[in-house]
């Protein structure tokens, strides 16, 4: 499957032709740029959509473009030096980034992205952001500052999570995305992820995590389907 490209639609506008402030006064930019930054940041940004396994780009690519999700999920799949097999490394909500990499000067994206749920994104080029370091500085280092927030949520998890106790760990994790889930209009606690990108993001094995999550459902603290976890409240 070959990486998927940007749509040519003109900046500020999403493929509608509709303008972009609504949405990016919902992504974590917000925190960082006023609404005056952020009507000015229409012009350097570009609204897409794609569909569920659709690749955004590959591990190893030059990278081009920072992706800001609005709806839908990101699963980041990495594989190690030495290893045969990708495993996941995170999975990005609603108002965070993927492919920091653009704007971080890095030679090749650190890991894949594929769409794991149908999303609407916004994307800023490279050429984009180092036109706007040099005409409005403030504003890349908001971006850059938006970038390191991200980051920091997946540094934590890897840190945190994969030290923990494998049911413990794996208990916050569900909660976590489960309150993600429910921020974003769900309602219902619903996670869209598979045992085996648990697995990964918490360097289990696969087996090890069905295991927990049966012994959770049969205590109803979740209730399994395909692709899907849902987290009862306590």
């Amino acid at each position: 499957m070959s990486t998927v490209q940007t749509n040519h639609v003109s900046a500020g506008e999403n493929l509608n032709g509709t303008r972009l402030y609504p949405l990016l006064r919902r992504a974590q930019l917000s925190k960082f740029l006023n609404d005056a930054q952020l009507k000015e940041l229409e012009s350097f940004c570009r609204s897409i959509s794609r569909s569920a396994g659709q690749t955004l780009f590959r591990q190893g690519e030059e990278p081009t473009t920072l992706y800001i999700v609005m709806e839908g999920s990101i699963e980041l799949r990495a594989r190690p030096p030495g290893r045969r097999v990708y495993r996941t490394v995170e999975v990005v909500g609603p108002g965070c980034t993927a492919g920091d990499e653009a704007v971080l000067d890095e030679s090749g994206y650190l890991s894949s992205a594929r769409i794991q749920e149908k999303a609407r994104l916004l994307t800023l080029g490279t050429k984009e952001f180092e036109r706007l370091t040099a005409s409005r500085p403030e504003m890349a280092i908001a971006i850059l500052r938006c970038a390191g927030s991200c980051l920091i949520q997946t540094i934590r998890r890897a840190a945190i999570l994969t030290q923990a106790p494998a049911d413990v760990a794996l208990g916050i994790l569900l909660g976590e995305l489960s309150a993600d889930a429910d921020r974003n209009g769900d309602g219902e606690g619903a996670v869209r992820i598979t045992h085996a990108q648990l697995a990964g993001l918490l360097h289990l094995s696969r087996e090890t995590v069905s295991r927990m999550l049966g012994h959770m459902a049969a205590m109803g603290d979740v209730e399994l389907s395909r692709g899907m976890i849902k987290v009862r409240s306590a």
